[in-house]
């Protein structure tokens, strides 16, 4: 059986690995994709992945900006933007946190909302948050990340909560070790990948493919009653205790 989607998906972040393969997934199922990309290597990657991209911008303009692209505003949202502060709690110069909360708090808010807003027109919508299991469980280093991550859980629950009524569920995704983006940093040292696969049930770390295929079914209408929670893609690594370091 085929997915279906009520009108254009928008993937903020889009240019990552993830995003792209999950663009590439969502248009076989027939959707129409528009990544949202806050940099200019992830415009290029959109474009060298024949993706159609337009520059993450000014947040309250996106959903119009989405309609003179695509035909209408976006009927589906995936949220995979992140940024790169990852420092020891007491190491975060206070530049870098104001950064931090403009870029992974606020920013986000303002995408949500305004992405809403718009779908209230048409009172159909759903959005999805890409979570992490660093947000229960954060390595040391990773504070500012997980924070980051439990603020857009909380942001897309309470989308799901206040919105379902009109039409527009929501919910977040918490993916586990990826090869893929900073992942793939992470697992370029053998001694952490090897650990990192010792802690999975599987003995492995999952494989893209394994993520892809759930974040497009949870962006479907299919997936609407699945709202105001978060769902584990993390091959049972939160249900089980770390390896001790070697």
């Amino acid at each position: 059986m085929r997915l279906s989607y009520d009108g254009p998906v928008l993937l903020l972040g889009g240019g990552c690995t993830l995003g792209l393969a999950v663009a590439a997934a969502l248009r076989e199922e027939g959707a129409a994709v528009l990544a949202a990309c806050g940099s200019e290597a992830g415009l290029r990657a959109c474009a060298d992945a024949g993706l159609t991209a337009e520059p993450l911008g000014d947040p309250e303009s996106l959903p119009e900006r989405c309609a003179e692209r695509m035909g209408q505003v976006p009927g589906h949202m995936l949220d995979l933007r992140h940024s790169r502060a990852e420092a020891l709690l007491a190491g975060l110069p206070p530049e870098a946190i104001e950064r931090w909360a403009g870029e992974d708090i606020a920013l986000r808010a303002r995408l949500l909302r305004a992405l809403t807003r718009a779908m209230l027109m048409r009172r159909t919508g759903r959005c999805v948050f890409v979570s992490s299991s660093a947000a229960l469980r954060p390595s040391p280093g990773q504070a500012w990340y997980a924070a980051a991550k439990l603020a857009g859980e909380a942001l897309f629950r309470s989308a799901g909560t206040e919105l379902a009524g009109r039409g527009i569920t929501a919910c977040s995704a918490r993916l586990s070790w990826l090869d893929a983006g900073r992942g793939r940093t992470f697992l370029n040292d053998a001694a952490q990948a090897r650990r990192a696969a010792r802690a999975m049930p599987s003995g492995r770390l999952l494989r893209l493919e394994e993520a892809v295929a759930p974040l497009v079914f949870l962006l479907s209408r299919e997936a609407a009653g699945i709202n105001a929670c978060c769902v584990d893609i993390d091959g049972g690594l939160g249900a089980v205790k770390l390896p001790e370091t070697p």
